[in-house]
């Protein structure tokens, strides 16, 4: 599983921006980037789903999206945790 924590670069201020850097620093089995339609096929989301999620048109996901994101983006729960609010008490 990818450590997103182990880069050395500033991690962008959104969700969306985080998911498409991780994304783009995949490849897929033919060695290149690694595309919407790869990353379909990793997690099961359709492609649509990705893309409102990489552009920021879902802002609160589901918590089953969550864990395909994490499945197929290859991402720990703590990776992305910074962009989710702090539970209220």
């Amino acid at each position: 599983m990818a450590n997103a924590t182990e880069c050395n670069e500033e991690f962008p201020a959104t969700l969306a921006g985080f998911l498409r850097q991780m994304r783009l620093k995949q490849t897929s089995e033919n060695g290149k980037r690694m595309s919407l339609t790869a990353m379909h096929r990793r997690c099961g989301l359709s492609v649509p789903v990705l893309s409102r999620l990489e552009t920021g048109r879902v802002i609160d996901p589901s918590g089953s999206t969550i864990k395909r994101v994490l499945a197929g983006y290859q991402l720990s729960f703590d990776d992305v945790a910074r962009y989710f609010p702090n539970p209220k008490k």
